[in-house]
Protein backbone atom coordinates (compact mmCIF):
# COMPACT_ATOMS: atom_id res chain seq x y z
CA UNK A 1 0.00 0.00 0.00
CA UNK A 2 1.43 3.21 -1.02
CA UNK A 3 -0.88 6.16 0.54
CA UNK A 4 -1.89 6.26 4.16
CA UNK A 5 -4.04 9.54 4.56
CA UNK A 6 -5.61 9.87 7.97
CA UNK A 7 -8.53 12.76 7.86
CA UNK A 8 -8.77 14.85 11.10
CA UNK A 9 -12.78 16.25 11.00
CA UNK A 10 -12.95 19.87 9.90
CA UNK A 11 -9.32 20.26 8.06
CA UNK A 12 -9.89 19.59 4.57
CA UNK A 13 -9.57 16.18 4.27
CA UNK A 14 -13.46 15.65 2.05
CA UNK A 15 -11.79 17.73 -0.83
CA UNK A 16 -8.06 15.69 0.03
CA UNK A 17 -9.77 12.91 -0.43
CA UNK A 18 -11.93 13.55 -3.63
CA UNK A 19 -8.77 14.36 -5.26
CA UNK A 20 -7.12 11.30 -4.29
CA UNK A 21 -9.81 9.02 -5.72
CA UNK A 22 -9.73 10.59 -8.86
CA UNK A 23 -5.68 10.81 -9.16
CA UNK A 24 -5.36 7.39 -7.62
CA UNK A 25 -7.85 4.69 -9.08
CA UNK A 26 -7.66 2.11 -6.68
CA UNK A 27 -6.94 4.85 -4.04
CA UNK A 28 -9.75 3.43 -0.85
CA UNK A 29 -11.69 5.87 1.23
CA UNK A 30 -12.95 4.12 4.63
CA UNK A 31 -16.39 5.28 5.16
CA UNK A 32 -18.14 6.73 7.33
CA UNK A 33 -17.69 6.51 11.20
CA UNK A 34 -20.70 4.67 12.97
CA UNK A 35 -19.89 6.82 16.00
CA UNK A 36 -19.01 10.61 17.05
CA UNK A 37 -16.01 11.92 17.37
CA UNK A 38 -12.62 10.21 18.30
CA UNK A 39 -14.37 7.25 19.39
CA UNK A 40 -12.36 4.40 19.32
CA UNK A 41 -15.75 2.10 18.27
CA UNK A 42 -15.08 3.95 14.42
CA UNK A 43 -11.13 2.51 14.47
CA UNK A 44 -10.32 0.75 11.77
CA UNK A 45 -9.38 -3.10 13.00
CA UNK A 46 -6.48 -5.18 12.22
CA UNK A 47 -9.22 -7.65 10.46
CA UNK A 48 -11.38 -5.21 8.40
CA UNK A 49 -7.27 -3.79 7.00
CA UNK A 50 -6.49 -6.67 5.62
CA UNK A 51 -9.23 -7.57 4.17
CA UNK A 52 -9.34 -4.22 2.41
CA UNK A 53 -5.60 -5.44 1.12
CA UNK A 54 -7.09 -8.37 -0.25
CA UNK A 55 -8.34 -5.83 -3.10
CA UNK A 56 -4.95 -4.23 -3.71
CA UNK A 57 -5.77 -0.48 -3.06
CA UNK A 58 -2.99 2.07 -3.99
CA UNK A 59 -3.98 3.78 -0.91
CA UNK A 60 -6.36 3.95 1.86
CA UNK A 61 -7.51 6.94 4.32
CA UNK A 62 -10.43 8.40 6.25
CA UNK A 63 -11.39 8.93 9.70
CA UNK A 64 -10.74 5.45 10.80
CA UNK A 65 -7.11 5.08 9.77
CA UNK A 66 -5.22 6.17 12.95
CA UNK A 67 -1.50 6.36 13.24
CA UNK A 68 -1.77 5.28 16.53
CA UNK A 69 -2.88 1.76 15.20
CA UNK A 70 0.47 -0.54 14.87
CA UNK A 71 -0.75 -2.20 11.96
CA UNK A 72 -1.41 1.39 10.29
CA UNK A 73 2.40 1.97 8.62
CA UNK A 74 3.22 5.37 8.16
CA UNK A 75 6.62 4.87 8.18
CA UNK A 76 7.05 2.91 5.31
CA UNK A 77 4.49 4.23 3.18
CA UNK A 78 3.73 7.77 1.84
CA UNK A 79 1.46 9.01 4.79
CA UNK A 80 -0.42 12.17 4.92
CA UNK A 81 -2.28 14.46 7.24
CA UNK A 82 -3.36 18.09 7.16
CA UNK A 83 -3.49 20.08 10.49
CA UNK A 84 -5.67 23.35 10.77
CA UNK A 85 -5.62 26.20 13.27
CA UNK A 86 -6.51 24.31 16.58
CA UNK A 87 -9.12 27.33 17.21
CA UNK A 88 -10.13 27.53 13.78
CA UNK A 89 -10.87 24.20 13.44
CA UNK A 90 -12.99 23.70 16.97
CA UNK A 91 -15.02 26.59 15.96
CA UNK A 92 -15.61 24.90 12.41
CA UNK A 93 -16.83 21.77 14.35
CA UNK A 94 -18.81 23.90 16.43
CA UNK A 95 -21.16 25.30 13.61
CA UNK A 96 -21.20 21.88 12.07
CA UNK A 97 -22.47 20.01 15.17
CA UNK A 98 -25.09 22.70 15.68
CA UNK A 99 -26.26 22.94 12.06
CA UNK A 100 -26.66 19.19 12.30
CA UNK A 101 -28.46 18.80 16.07
CA UNK A 102 -25.69 17.11 17.64
CA UNK A 103 -25.34 20.15 19.85
CA UNK A 104 -27.54 22.75 21.46
CA UNK A 105 -25.27 25.52 22.20
CA UNK A 106 -21.55 26.49 22.58
CA UNK A 107 -21.19 25.70 26.46
CA UNK A 108 -23.18 22.42 25.31
CA UNK A 109 -20.12 21.51 23.11
CA UNK A 110 -17.36 23.20 25.43
CA UNK A 111 -18.65 20.23 27.52
CA UNK A 112 -18.02 17.03 25.36
CA UNK A 113 -14.78 15.65 26.76
CA UNK A 114 -14.18 13.90 23.27
CA UNK A 115 -13.62 17.37 21.61
CA UNK A 116 -10.87 18.40 23.89
CA UNK A 117 -7.55 18.12 21.96
CA UNK A 118 -9.47 16.54 18.68
CA UNK A 119 -6.55 16.73 16.56
CA UNK A 120 -3.49 14.95 19.30
CA UNK A 121 -6.62 12.48 20.14
CA UNK A 122 -6.93 11.60 16.60
CA UNK A 123 -3.52 10.90 16.30
CA UNK A 124 -2.33 9.26 19.44
CA UNK A 125 -5.27 7.90 20.83
CA UNK A 126 -5.12 9.99 24.00
CA UNK A 127 -3.84 13.54 25.34
CA UNK A 128 -0.21 13.19 24.76
CA UNK A 129 1.66 15.60 22.98
CA UNK A 130 4.83 13.83 22.77
CA UNK A 131 3.02 10.88 21.70
CA UNK A 132 1.09 12.77 18.89
CA UNK A 133 4.42 14.32 17.76
CA UNK A 134 6.66 11.41 17.47
CA UNK A 135 4.00 9.81 15.32
CA UNK A 136 3.54 12.96 13.04
CA UNK A 137 7.93 12.83 12.73
CA UNK A 138 7.50 9.70 10.67
CA UNK A 139 4.81 11.10 8.21
CA UNK A 140 6.10 12.04 5.15
CA UNK A 141 3.50 15.18 4.64
CA UNK A 142 1.83 17.39 7.19
CA UNK A 143 0.50 19.74 5.28
CA UNK A 144 -2.08 23.24 6.54
CA UNK A 145 -5.57 23.37 5.82
CA UNK A 146 -5.47 27.06 6.10
CA UNK A 147 -2.60 27.08 3.71
CA UNK A 148 -4.28 24.21 1.70
CA UNK A 149 -3.21 25.17 -1.94
CA UNK A 150 0.37 26.11 -0.84
CA UNK A 151 0.13 22.68 0.98
CA UNK A 152 -1.01 20.79 -2.75
CA UNK A 153 2.03 22.56 -3.93
CA UNK A 154 4.51 21.30 -1.98
CA UNK A 155 2.37 17.77 -2.03
CA UNK A 156 3.17 17.59 -5.75
CA UNK A 157 7.18 18.51 -5.08
CA UNK A 158 7.26 15.14 -2.93
CA UNK A 159 4.96 12.67 -4.45
CA UNK A 160 6.00 14.09 -8.59
CA UNK A 161 2.09 13.81 -9.05
CA UNK A 162 0.16 16.06 -10.15
CA UNK A 163 -3.90 15.89 -8.89
CA UNK A 164 -6.68 15.91 -10.17
CA UNK A 165 -9.42 17.79 -9.11
CA UNK A 166 -12.24 20.34 -8.83
CA UNK A 167 -11.95 24.45 -7.84
CA UNK A 168 -14.85 23.88 -6.35
CA UNK A 169 -14.26 22.79 -2.09
CA UNK A 170 -16.39 20.17 -0.70
CA UNK A 171 -18.03 20.23 2.32
CA UNK A 172 -18.53 23.59 2.70
CA UNK A 173 -21.22 24.69 5.13
CA UNK A 174 -24.60 25.78 3.76
CA UNK A 175 -25.23 29.00 5.17
CA UNK A 176 -23.30 31.21 7.47
CA UNK A 177 -25.52 33.48 8.60
CA UNK A 178 -25.43 32.05 11.95
CA UNK A 179 -21.85 31.02 11.98
CA UNK A 180 -20.25 31.39 15.07
CA UNK A 181 -16.44 32.85 15.42
CA UNK A 182 -14.23 32.69 18.17
CA UNK A 183 -13.78 36.60 18.05
CA UNK A 184 -17.36 36.53 19.40
CA UNK A 185 -17.26 34.51 22.31
CA UNK A 186 -17.35 35.80 25.69
CA UNK A 187 -13.91 36.55 27.44
CA UNK A 188 -14.53 33.36 29.50
CA UNK A 189 -15.68 31.36 26.71
CA UNK A 190 -12.48 32.10 24.97
CA UNK A 191 -9.94 30.86 27.85
CA UNK A 192 -11.98 28.14 28.06
CA UNK A 193 -11.58 26.99 24.38
CA UNK A 194 -8.36 27.93 24.34
CA UNK A 195 -7.82 25.52 27.42
CA UNK A 196 -9.87 22.47 25.61
CA UNK A 197 -7.32 23.21 22.90
CA UNK A 198 -4.32 23.75 24.89
CA UNK A 199 -2.15 20.25 23.07
CA UNK A 200 -3.46 21.07 19.45
CA UNK A 201 -2.54 24.72 19.90
CA UNK A 202 1.42 23.24 20.49
CA UNK A 203 1.32 20.64 17.91
CA UNK A 204 0.21 22.90 15.56
CA UNK A 205 2.38 25.51 16.54
CA UNK A 206 5.41 22.73 16.04
CA UNK A 207 4.68 21.01 13.21
CA UNK A 208 2.76 24.03 10.94
CA UNK A 209 2.68 27.72 12.46
CA UNK A 210 6.52 27.76 12.45
CA UNK A 211 7.12 26.46 9.22
CA UNK A 212 7.33 29.23 6.72
CA UNK A 213 8.26 26.72 3.76
CA UNK A 214 4.86 26.50 2.38
CA UNK A 215 5.16 31.02 1.87
CA UNK A 216 7.24 29.73 -1.49
CA UNK A 217 4.32 28.17 -3.11
CA UNK A 218 1.39 30.29 -5.04
CA UNK A 219 -1.83 30.53 -3.48
CA UNK A 220 -3.69 29.27 -5.81
CA UNK A 221 -3.50 25.50 -7.32
CA UNK A 222 -4.46 24.42 -10.73
CA UNK A 223 -5.72 20.51 -10.35
CA UNK A 224 -5.27 18.16 -13.66
CA UNK A 225 -9.14 18.71 -15.29
CA UNK A 226 -10.42 15.18 -14.94
CA UNK A 227 -11.99 14.22 -18.50
CA UNK A 228 -15.69 13.32 -18.24
CA UNK A 229 -14.83 9.52 -18.75
CA UNK A 230 -12.48 9.55 -15.56
CA UNK A 231 -14.87 11.37 -13.63
CA UNK A 232 -17.69 8.70 -14.85
CA UNK A 233 -15.30 5.71 -13.90
CA UNK A 234 -14.09 6.93 -10.47
CA UNK A 235 -17.59 7.81 -9.68
CA UNK A 236 -18.88 3.90 -10.24
CA UNK A 237 -15.53 2.75 -8.99
CA UNK A 238 -16.32 5.10 -5.73
CA UNK A 239 -19.93 3.34 -5.46
CA UNK A 240 -18.57 -0.27 -5.47
CA UNK A 241 -15.58 0.58 -2.96
CA UNK A 242 -17.72 2.06 -0.59
CA UNK A 243 -20.17 -0.63 -0.44
CA UNK A 244 -17.36 -2.77 -0.34
CA UNK A 245 -15.72 -0.75 2.86
CA UNK A 246 -19.48 -1.34 4.53
CA UNK A 247 -19.86 -4.47 3.82
CA UNK A 248 -16.23 -5.41 5.57
CA UNK A 249 -17.20 -2.78 7.96
CA UNK A 250 -20.44 -4.26 9.30
CA UNK A 251 -19.45 -7.55 8.78
CA UNK A 252 -15.86 -8.12 10.06
CA UNK A 253 -14.60 -7.19 13.94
Amino acid sequence: MKIIFTHIEKCAGTSFNSSLELTFLRYVHVSKNFYGGNDIKNDLTINQYNEIKKIFPSGIGGHSVRPYQKFIDVLNNFSIIFLRDPLERYMSQYNHDKEMGYTKDFHHFLSRDYMENFMVNKICGENNLNKAKDLLDQFSFVGDSNRYQQSLHHLRKLMGKQFYGFDQPYNIRKSNDNYLKFEDLSSEDKNEAIKQNELDIKLYEYFVSQSDYLNDYPGTYNYKTPSPLRIKIVRKLSKLKRKKIIEIRKNIN
